[in-house]
């Protein structure tokens, strides 16, 4: 009997080698800031050839030539990327969109206890929340989901980086839009765009002489402007 286990124990560790080595093999991959900045690039375009990958990470071709194709061969091994043989261009595989998932979840995780406050309209702080970014981006501005997903994913990261105290709706949208004009995307930045006044504008015109007497005038005035702004889209 005891020979019966010791057998079936050396079995089940064979079994489970390759299965380790192959983790432990993608965990090096991504332990290197340069591969995994790869990996988001190529999640982030979709597909990238081998000099568009050298340009976008700002390397010297003949300088940096040796040091990027270690780096881009040790993700194709760990089978993180793979090379489209038709387009002549590194599209992740299975396991690196898996991979990159797990580490943007991570990275939440810890920077969860310096989490970020939105200040909603109803004057109440919540957790901020990527997936409202995308869901709005899908409803309002017919944004296709992998794509709404890629631009909300972008916005957080920027948003942590500035490390704001609470962050408002518009603020969020405001970088949102910039992510779209960056990425080409004009048409979807105009349906997701605010109509409306300037600060600045709106406290001129409360603080009129005559604002105080006719409330009227006030909101017909910004609602001239919102109508306004809209035609010009």
């Amino acid at each position: 009997m005891l020979i019966r286990y010791c057998n079936l124990r050396r079995e089940s560790i064979v079994v489970n080698l390759p299965r380790r080595a192959r983790g432990v093999k993608v965990l090096k991959a991504v332990s290197s800031p340069l591969r995994l900045q790869i990996l988001n690039l190529v999640f982030d375009n979709g597909s990238l050839s081998y000099t568009e990958l050298m340009n976008s990470l700002k390397m010297n071709p003949s300088r940096d030539a040796g040091r990027f194709a270690y780096h881009l061969k040790f993700l194709l091994k760990a089978d993180l990327l793979e090379a489209n043989t038709e387009t002549k261009k590194y599209i992740l595989t299975d396991l690196g969109k898996m991979v990159l998932d797990v580490a943007d979840r991570v990275e939440k995780k810890a920077d969860k206890p310096r989490g970020m406050l939105v200040r909603t309209s109803h004057f109440t702080l919540e957790e901020f929340d990527a997936n409202k970014i995308a869901n709005s981006l899908i409803k309002e501005a017919k944004v296709p989901p992998e794509l709404a997903k890629k631009a909300a994913k972008e916005a957080e990261k920027r948003l942590r980086k500035s490390k704001t105290k609470y962050l408002t709706a518009p603020l969020i949208r405001e970088v949102v839009n910039a992510i779209l004009i960056e990425k080409g995307f004009e048409d979807y930045r105009h349906k997701l765009t605010r109509l409306g006044m300037p600060v600045h504008e709106v406290s001129s015109l409360v603080g009129a002489k005559d604002a105080s007497r006719d409330s009227e005038a006030v909101l017909s005035k910004a609602g001239k402007t919102v109508l306004s702004e809209y035609t010009l889209l």
